[in-house]
């Protein structure tokens, strides 16, 4: 596996663990900040990795 590839898994099992913080934050009613763990799981399990797929795994498509 090349570095590419275990720094998007990397970032997809960080991104889980801003989802569960997420989730506990609901429960704690702690809504502003459930959010910005939202947002971060977001940019770990979607934004990085396809960046990480296209730009670097990929480096010269034809």
């Amino acid at each position: 596996m090349g570095s590419a590839t275990v720094t998007g898994i990397a970032s997809i099992a960080v991104g889980f663990g801003f989802i569960a913080a997420a989730f506990v934050a609901t429960n704690r009613q702690e809504i502003p900040r459930a959010v910005g763990y939202g947002l971060a799981a977001f940019v770990f399990i979607t934004v990085i990795p396809v960046i990480l797929a296209v730009f670097v795994a990929a480096p010269n498509p034809q």
